[in-house]
């Protein structure tokens, strides 16, 4: 379906504006890292560390390996947060895409992104999967990007709008969507 035949269609649409903030940016790069198989190996390596570190005080361990475990312990457990989060301030401060909020429009068709004179329609085919973070809604159209929507910037159009986004995603066939989503459909 063309953008003109999404804006001549009769049928429900709810537009919100998204000004992007570096905690909706970190919610992103935080889940997207945490649910790789890169970011639960280096969750599960850092934990192992820090359960030896805690475990090498018993008189036998020296002092270099001690470091070494509390270093490989910290890195995916803090470390890696610290960094997401000077990557999510970089990228929401510094990047001309985010200095003016993104303007999304829904409806059962699909969904349109504009700011200022640029627009992109993404129908619910092109969507790959949704994820929910506790601030915020990814719906991802590739592997690696997706279009961030702040539950805090839907307002009290959350109900509905999540209502279209779950019967779009099943009329598309999509599987990936987290359950409550399901439910609304």
């Amino acid at each position: 379906m063309s953008e003109n035949e999404f804006n001549q269609k009769e049928e429900q649409q709810i537009s919100i504006s998204v000004h992007m903030k570096v905690g909706y940016m970190y919610s992103f790069l935080f889940q997207h890292l945490h649910r790789s198989f890169k970011g639960i190996f280096g969750v599960c390596i850092s934990v192992a560390a820090l359960v030896a570190f805690a475990m090498s005080f018993d008189g036998t361990a020296d002092t270099t390996r001690k470091v070494v475990l509390l270093v490989i312990g910290l890195l995916f457990t803090v470390v890696n947060p610290i960094l997401l989060f000077m990557k999510a301030w970089q990228q929401v401060k510094l990047s001309p895409i985010y200095k003016k909020p993104l303007e999304y429009t829904f409806s059962e068709s699909g969904m349109k992104v504009a700011q200022e004179e640029n627009e992109q329609f993404v129908t619910w085919n092109q969507v790959l999967e949704i994820r929910k973070t506790p601030t915020v809604l990814v719906i991802y159209t590739s592997r690696n990007a997706g279009s961030i929507i702040a539950f805090r910037e839907m307002g009290n159009q959350r109900k509905e709008l999540e209502e279209i986004i779950a019967q779009g995603c099943k009329k598309a066939g999509i599987k990936k969507i987290p359950a409550y989503l399901e439910r609304e459909a």
